[in-house]
């Protein structure tokens, strides 16, 4: 069987199996069984593969059509150019979320000033690290309840940065001290029936990094609640959420003093982050 073949039988197979991307997926996959990047597998199309290289390959189909992400079968995924450790102890990386790094780079860029930032409910790292490699004399921060989280975090940013990033392991303001000049979070803010929704069909990400409550806004509220006393004197807080949910958003930041506050869209033109100022 030729890597031609294998790449037609993998496509078929998770074309049955209902997942979102079956073309893709499959190269993704035949080059991390064959550990070759997806350029050399194109390159290799002629090439005869091995009973056990097929295997290889059935058993990450197999996977893959049972549910489980590629990028937690590949251990791997790309943000902001940028290339993660990923695993069930985090939620995967979603390229929405580079609308949140977006606009505390032009926060941090609006001003000289060396910042204090916290990246809150990190998971990954992916937000903190990208803003680290932006801004690598600032004093940046990831915290998170989860203990598996902190351990992903540590891990990226040994592999990305060549050092540790500094982990607080905190119910979002529980183990925190001091003021920052930025608090950017992207926390769990799908409802309770849509975090149930993905239980019942045996979604793999922890669920308690994705459920926000009955309306998907319990944490975001508690953040902004909660900040004031972690920023400094204008101070930003910035925040990912659903387009559903900015206009409560945005009223809870007015009603806690925020101001200059703002919406931004994603590349999708969905709202997608909603950011503060303190007076």
């Amino acid at each position: 069987m030729t890597v031609r073949d294998v790449l037609k039988e993998a496509t078929s197979d998770l074309v049955l199996a209902e997942v979102d991307s079956p073309s893709l997926d499959a190269v993704l996959l035949c080059a991390h069984a064959l550990g070759v990047s997806k350029e050399k597998l194109f390159a290799m199309f002629q090439e005869e593969i091995s009973d056990e290289e097929h295997s290889r390959i059935l058993a990450l189909l197999c996977r893959r059509g049972s549910g489980e992400p590629v990028s937690y079968i590949r251990n791997t995924k790309e943000f902001y150019g940028i290339d993660f450790f990923v695993d069930n102890r985090v939620l995967v990386p979603r390229p929405d979320t580079e609308t949140l790094v977006n606009a505390a780079r032009d926060f941090c860029r609006a001003s000289p000033k060396r910042k204090r930032i916290l990246d809150m409910c990190t998971g990954s790292g992916c937000v903190a690290i990208a803003l680290a490699q932006l801004f690598p004399d600032c004093e940046i921060s990831g915290s998170d309840a989860s203990p598996g989280a902190g351990e992903v975090f540590k891990k990226n940013s040994r592999q990305i940065l060549g050092k540790e990033l500094p982990f607080i392991r905190s119910d979002l303001f529980s183990g925190i001290s001091g003021k920052y000049d930025c608090i950017v979070s992207n926390p769990p803010y799908l409802t309770c029936a849509e975090t149930d929704d993905m239980k019942k069909i045996g979604w793999p990400e922890p669920a308690m990094a994705l459920d926000g409550g009955l309306d998907g806004t319990d944490i975001l509220s508690q953040i902004i609640s909660q900040s004031a006393g972690f920023l400094e004197k204008k101070g930003r807080l910035i925040l990912e959420a659903a387009p559903g949910q900015m206009k409560k958003l945005y009223a809870i930041l007015a009603n806690q003093g925020y101001i200059d506050i703002e919406i931004i869209k994603d590349l999708a033109e969905r709202q997608r982050v909603i950011a503060g100022s303190r007076p």
